[in-house]
């Protein structure tokens, strides 16, 4: 006979908490008695802080390591401004990412009924608005620190002058994230789209500082072999996670969305259908611009392998 467990039992959603560990997203109501229940605002706001906090720390930590231990290594990274540069990308965007990353990866086994090209098995696993409403602790866990990324992401942009095209995406993908998490739709699918897919992310943000203009102009030329390392295993990674997996969880994403949209219940409230909405819109958007990136990476490719023969 099976050893059954316990179920996951969490702080009670009135108490204001840090929400660090997988519990304290298995919130209870006033009565101890319903669950597992999402956070409140208020204690999701404080966690945000929190992890901004934590990234600021991690960049700090990336500057002094960077300044003590690897200055002889180049007179590049001799300079103030370029160690500041490389802490940004790895204490900051490589560290959230790979944080994301292996938390989705962790709970890939909830993603596992629609990780199918089948519409028909899917459907007969659980109808669309159970997906689609259904809440995910580890879900909203991930969605609360790519929302917390992004908040340090858009000020890092406007300190560092990135463009307006960079403060707009981050923006836009932070309310995307909190959309997931109130009125709280489409939970689960932020496991991929906000989690596991952002492995390919982790690896973009470490290879961007070999690029001459949001990176440390020169880098590409003191370590040639590990921008080329790094670039093998992005386009591997990219491949895998952006053009072979993101339009199966896109496909199931988008059905399951138009089916939740015909629906006339009381849950399809004017905020629930404009969320939705959005995120159909950049679902699409953003599944088109995978095949567009792809296609950009190829053509790079070709241009580094015809310089370096």
């Amino acid at each position: 006979m099976c050893r059954q467990t316990k179920p996951i039992k969490g702080p009670r959603k009135d108490k204001l908490s840090i929400l660090l560990t997988s519990s304290s997203f298995h919130c209870t109501d006033e009565k101890d008695e319903k669950g597992p229940l999402a956070p409140s605002k208020k204690s999701v706001c404080l966690t945000i802080a929190v992890v901004i906090v934590l990234l600021t720390i991690s960049e700090r930590i990336l500057r002094y390591i960077i300044t003590t231990y690897f200055t002889h290594l180049h007179p590049v990274l001799e300079i103030e401004e370029n160690q500041h540069i490389l802490a940004r990308h790895i204490g900051v965007d490589a560290v959230a990412c790979y944080t994301i990353s292996t938390l989705g990866y962790m709970n890939r086994h909830i993603l596992s009924d629609v990780f199918t090209t089948d519409r028909k098995a899917v459907e007969k696993s659980s109808p669309s608005h159970v997906r689609i409403y259904n809440y995910q602790p580890e879900a909203h866990r991930i969605l609360l620190i790519f929302l917390a990324y992004q908040i340090k992401n858009t000020h890092d942009s406007w300190v560092w002058n990135d463009g307006a095209i960079f403060i707009a995406h981050h923006i836009f993908a932070g309310l995307t994230a909190w959309f997931g998490m109130y009125p709280g739709i489409a939970s689960m699918y932020g496991l991929f789209f906000m989690g596991m897919s952002e492995i390919s992310t982790c690896v973009l943000c470490l290879l961007a500082n070999f690029d001459p203009r949001y990176g440390v102009p020169g880098l590409d030329t003191a370590f040639p072999m590990t921008k080329i390392v790094l670039a093998v295993i992005f386009a591997v990674v990219f491949f895998i996670i952006r053009v072979m997996a993101w339009p199966v969880f896109a496909y199931h994403f988008l059905f399951d969305s138009i089916e939740v949209l015909k629906r006339n219940t009381v849950k399809e409230t004017s905020e629930v259908k404009f969320a939705l909405k959005m995120m159909v819109g950049s679902c699409i958007g953003l599944t088109a611009l995978q095949i567009l990136w792809f296609g950009e990476i190829i053509v790079v490719a070709k241009a580094e392998i015809a310089a370096m023969s």
